[in-house]
């Protein structure tokens, strides 16, 4: 049931008031958490951290399979020579 405009109280009215600005205060600080350029640098650098130890320690169970002679390990790693080859092949010939 809403009130006529003109029927609130002082109290009421400056309770609304009151509300609002703390309702504003908070999205202000919000806005400002989200916006802030030193948290999202923290955020990215967060990342960055994850994704180097994620690729790390990929890398060293890898090179652990490789050195175990692992089958598929070994294949990834002639692939790799192969396309390294024939990509340099084709730099040289072009530039002949």
């Amino acid at each position: 049931m809403e009130q006529q405009p003109g029927s609130r109280t002082p109290e009421e009215i400056e309770a609304d008031l009151a509300r609002t600005r703390l309702e504003l205060t908070s999205t202000v600080d919000e806005l400002t958490d989200r916006l802030d350029p030193r948290a999202k640098v923290e955020e990215v650098k967060g990342r960055v951290d994850a994704v180097k130890e994620a690729a790390t320690q990929q890398a060293a169970t890898f090179v652990g399979a490789v050195r175990e002679r692992d089958p598929k390990a070994l294949a990834t790693v002639g692939v790799g020579v192969l396309v390294t080859v024939g990509l340099t092949i084709l730099r040289w010939r072009r530039s002949r």
